[in-house]
Order: C-alpha cells, then sequence, then structure tokens
C-alpha cells in the first residue's frame, strides 16, 4: 500500500509538472489575443475560459461507451508514473445535421491543415462527432472511412452538448451552425471556431499552442 502511494504521489507531481505548460500556454494565448499579441488577424479561434471538460463533449463509441475520461478520472487509474501515456491534442469536428457536400468539403480542408503540420502531425488527432442524437448513416460512415480513415467517428447529442457548454458560458447554436473544438492533451476544451472561421486561421492558431505546449 505505501508503494502505491508513493507511485500515486509521484505521478501526481510528474503530472502537475507536465499540466503547467498546458495552462501557462491557455493563458499566454489568450492575454496574446486579448493584447494583440499574435497578430490582428480577424476570425480568431473562440476561447473557453474557463475551459470546459472533454466529457462535455459527451462523445462516445457506436455502442455507446464514452471515449473519454476527466482527467481525474484517468489519473485515479494509475498505479504507476511509468504507465501514464500523454495524449495528443484533439481537433474535433462537431456538428448536429447531416453531413453534407459543405461539411465534407469542412472535413476534407482540416485533413489537409492537419498532413501541412508536418513533424508536429502526429501531436494532433482529428474526430467526427455526430450530435444529431442518431446512429450516424450506413453511406456517411463508408465515407467517412474510404476518404478519412485516420479520422475517429463518435456519438453523442446536441442537447447535451449545449447544456454542458452552457455551463461554461457557451451559447452554441448547433441548429445552424457546426464547430470545430481543440482539446489538449489533458481534456481541457479551450477553444472553438464556427463556419466563418478560415481554416487558415484555425492553423494559425493550433500551431502557435503546439509550440507553447510541451505535452501532447
Amino acid at each position: 500500500m505505501q508503494d502505491t502511494t508513493r507511485n500515486k504521489l509521484k505521478l501526481a507531481f510528474l503530472l502537475f509538472i507536465a499540466f503547467v505548460p498546458i495552462t501557462l500556454a491557455t493563458i499566454t494565448y489568450r492575454n496574446a489575443v486579448e493584447n494583440g499579441g499574435f497578430g490582428s488577424t480577424v476570425n480568431k479561434g473562440n476561447l473557453i475560459l474557463p475551459p470546459a471538460d472533454i466529457t462535455d463533449l459527451t462523445m462516445t463509441d457506436a455502442s455507446g461507451s464514452p471515449l473519454f475520461k476527466s482527467f481525474e478520472e484517468v489519473i485515479a487509474e494509475i498505479e504507476n508514473d511509468d504507465d501514464y501515456v500523454p495524449q495528443p491534442w484533439l481537433m474535433v469536428f462537431v456538428t448536429a445535421k447531416a453531413c453534407d457536400a459543405v461539411c465534407q468539403e469542412r472535413i476534407h480542408l482540416l485533413r489537409q491543415m492537419h498532413i501541412t503540420l508536418n513533424e508536429d502531425m502526429p501531436r494532433v488527432r482529428r474526430y467526427y462527432l455526430n450530435a444529431t442524437g442518431v446512429a450516424l448513416p450506413q453511406e456517411t460512415a463508408d465515407f467517412f472511412r474510404q476518404e478519412f480513415p485516420s479520422m475517429g467517428i463518435a456519438q453523442g447529442t446536441k442537447e447535451k452538448i449545449i447544456e454542458n457548454f452552457a455551463k461554461a458560458n457557451v451559447i452554441l447554436d448547433m441548429e445552424n451552425n457546426n464547430y470545430v473544438f481543440f482539446v489538449d492533451p489533458v481534456g481541457n476544451v479551450m477553444m472553438y471556431y464556427e463556419p466563418h472561421h478560415p481554416i487558415q486561421d484555425i492553423k494559425s492558431d493550433l500551431e502557435k499552442l503546439l509550440g507553447l505546449s510541451s505535452l501532447g
């Protein structure tokens, strides 16, 4: 028991050290945006302050099992610090509507942008979150598997997402908009983009965050 406690304390300390750069990245980015430190380009992403939790996106697999746990739940399950595996940043495309041609083009552009991250590409994983509340149509699922095999597919419900993000003072119009969320390696949902945000702005923000972060 003493060894387990010692390992837990060591793990908590190591994760705290790793978590600090993520927190500082968020704070630094916020301050830079507010003070014009990253330039005056319009249509940058919207910061979520305080950040939401990855579980607020209610992402499940096809069987309804949650895909992600909160950071606290992850820590609680780890007995030894050697078992901790740093997670990638997540770029989650969320829609509560059928994925039409415009949606598919947006996903394609996000995939192309991901590729242009070059050596940083493995640090980011893409997801499509179907928030319609019903299973993804087989035709769409087949299309995604063929065209975007590296993109994860998740299920969710717009009602739960809207409710959870309202608690973080983020009002989502999922009847009319789709969104792109950034999630850091410890599960903080800290930025989002609307359809009017160009892909280049999303890439610019992501590159800056990756540069500020030493984890994931």
